[in-house]
């Protein structure tokens, strides 16, 4: 079991150094706490201004901020412009903190489907007061470079950051200046199910200021780490009512979650504001929760599985509309055809959310726009048209979660294996290069049965908890999948979407 922990706290580690390897159009939370080392309460529709919070360090001591974070973004061709706007304070120490940025992000699209964004700070002001000092922002070097690596189900991003601010202080014969080094890096990922952003960011802050004929001189370091979280959770909610015409149903809620820790090494200050030669520690957190949103989900009729050893997962993909069709004549028994999973996992994994504000405006007028639809043609010869999983075959194909077989056919009639179904959504997740070279040994006793083609994407599986457990230590990797089967996997899947890889990204960042 230990061996088995390590392995995937590995993969975990492969995964962030693969992958340092987001993007226009499909970042749902990406910088949605702004780049000054604060949280905000994160992603909700139709929302631009966020409660925010953050902890300065410039007086000599960490002091907390909270107020208000806006965030207007818009995209033109391959760039992006986006302003943030802090309105913050903290009323213990009579203090304010208002700050405006507007960076400009250049896109740039490589072969391999992956994005390189490049951000600089194109305009800069902040002014920030606590008790009888001003500071005020005077200078600002600033970049950012980041890259997203889209898979059909999720995108993964990772990126560095870089800048030197300047501050001017005082007045007349007590001017000064501070100047404080940042260095830092984050990452994240962006899916239907979930989204993290994780960022630490490292200070070194310099302080020169007159006081009459001396100067007082004082340095110090501070660091923050963030943590953002977005993810749907299911809840079954029995109604108490006796007299109606279903027992209960469940609820998906959304989340959305913050955390910063941060700690410092700075100077101790005499009863005259003069920096000593003694160093203080001091570290603390914040935390940031928003009001839940909660949606009702169908409630099917599946009485005649009462019982069933599948009975629940079955009832959670018919909610969540994993499962589609006639729901009181399902058969847990029957075997999932490759048509019918691939109207499953095109519901399962669903596409990354866009983000409206970076959505490419449509361009020319309405007389120029066509209108009538190009008659859609099926990719594989074997799948028409009018068939009633032809939308969900070619969705699944062209975003590249499964593919087809021989002769150009889909094979939709085709039953689907263990083997096959593991690695379709290994192929979804992207995670199929994180298997060892040469071809990877499962701890199965039938892992000689594994076709060649699934090995690494099951071992991947099987690492990060994909693989029900078998409590007689076989796999049966070529089985056919029942509906009843394909229900336990499916929704093995959605969990590792909701909970699985956040708490790999944020457990390994954050003490949380």
């Amino acid at each position: 079991m230990k061996n088995k922990v390590r392995v995937r706290s590995l993969l975990c580690i492969l995964l962030i150094i693969a992958l340092v390897i987001p993007g226009v159009g499909a970042s749902a939370r990406i910088g949605d706490s702004g780049y000054e080392g604060g949280i905000s309460s994160g992603e909700a529709p139709g929302k631009i201004v966020y409660e925010y919070q953050e902890v300065c360090f410039l007086s000599g001591e960490p002091i907390v901020f909270k107020g208000d974070l806006r965030i207007v973004k818009s995209m033109k061709q391959d760039s992006i412009t986006t302003t943030y706007g802090y309105t913050l304070k903290n009323l213990d120490k009579s203090a304010t903190l208002s700050r405006s940025l507007v960076y400009s992000t250049k896109v740039s699209n490589k072969e391999s489907g992956q994005k390189i964004e490049e951000t600089t700070l194109s305009k800069f002001s902040e002014v920030v007061k606590i008790d009888k000092n001003t500071y005020t922002l005077k200078n600002y070097d600033f970049s950012r470079s980041n890259i997203v690596d889209q898979r059909p189900a999720i995108n993964y991003y990772a990126g560095d950051i870089w800048g030197r601010k300047t501050y001017q202080t005082g007045t007349g014969t007590n001017v000064g200046t501070i100047t404080v080094d940042i260095t830092g890096s984050f990452y994240g990922y962006d899916q239907y199910w979930g989204t993290t952003e994780v960022e630490t960011l490292n200070y070194m802050l310099q302080s020169e200021q007159k006081k009459g004929q001396e100067v007082d001189k004082w340095g110090g370091t501070a660091s923050v780490t963030l943590s953002s979280t977005t993810t749907k959770q299911l809840k079954y909610v029995e109604n108490k009512p006796g007299s109606m015409s279903f027992n209960g149903g469940y609820i998906q809620t959304q989340y959305n979650n913050s955390i910063l820790e941060y700690s410092c090494r700075l100077p101790e200050f005499d009863k005259n504001g003069v920096s000593t030669d003694k160093m203080l520690d001091k570290k603390s957190s914040l935390k940031l929760e928003t009001f839940p949103v909660q949606t009702r989900l169908p409630v099917p009729n599946l009485k005649h599985l009462r019982g069933h050893w599948a009975e629940n997962n079955i009832n959670i993909l018919y909610s969540l509309e994993v499962f589609k069709g006639n729901d009181s004549s399902f058969n847990p028994e029957q075997y999932m055809t490759r048509a019918e999973f691939a109207a499953a996992i095109a519901a399962a994994a669903k596409e990354v959310p866009l983000d409206p504000a970076l959505v490419p405006k449509s361009t020319g007028s309405s007389s120029s726009k066509k209108t009538t639809k190009e008659k859609p043609v099926s990719p594989f010869k074997d799948v028409a048209v009018e068939s009633t999983y032809f939308s969900q075959i070619e969705s699944v194909y062209k975003r590249g979660i499964m593919s087809g077989k021989a002769g150009n056919n889909f094979a939709p009639n085709e039953v689907i294996t263990v083997a096959d179904a593991i690695t379709v959504f290994i192929g979804a997740l992207g995670l199929q290069g994180l298997a060892p070279n040469p071809a990877p040994v499962l701890q199965y006793k039938d892992n000689d049965r594994i076709p060649a083609y699934s090995r690494n994407a099951l071992y991947v599986a099987d690492k990060i908890g994909l693989i029900p457990d078998d409590k007689k230590g076989y796999l049966n990797p070529t089985d056919k999948v029942t509906k009843a089967r394909a229900a336990i996997l499916l929704n093995s899947f959605i969990s590792y979407m909701r909970d699985g890889i956040r708490k790999d990204y944020r457990e390994r960042i954050v003490n949380y």
